[in-house]
């Protein structure tokens, strides 16, 4: 009876920790990709600054011959990726694998981005033909 019990109590402990530890798991791989990502970021500025750079200047040449979708996609990614980028910087790369974060980017940055965009294109004067 003693060896059910314990085998009872091993298995209700092991259920315990497994979403602890998954949550633990997901938080190191969040800090493992996000130190990759910095160090990649911190050697190569001047090389994806220049490259934003010349996508940011084809853009805009599409977007002056009536052609503005590039231009509007290329912003919405810029400030999408730029918020995030803010967003790790300040909070933590732990910060992208809450559920509330998820819900706030569907509710909130994903909209934002979204209108930010059609407002600058709007102010540039690019978009002529509405739908």
């Amino acid at each position: 009876m003693s060896a059910t019990t314990s085998g009872n109590i091993f298995l209700d402990e092991m259920i315990k920790t497994i979403p602890a530890a998954r949550v633990e798991g997901m938080k190191m791989a969040a800090h493992i990709v996000w130190d990759a990502a910095m160090v990649v970021l911190s050697e190569n500025v001047l090389a994806i600054v220049c490259f934003l750079l010349f996508i940011f200047a084809v853009a805009m040449l599409k977007a002056m011959t009536g052609r503005w979708g590039m231009l509007g996609s290329f912003l919405y990614n810029f400030l999408y990726f730029g918020t995030l980028l803010c967003i790790g910087l300040i909070w933590g790369p732990e910060v992208f694998i809450q559920d509330w974060f998820r819900v706030a980017c569907t509710l909130a940055l994903y909209p934002l981005c979204y209108l930010v965009t059609g407002k600058i294109i709007d102010t540039l004067g690019l978009r002529t033909n509405r739908l």
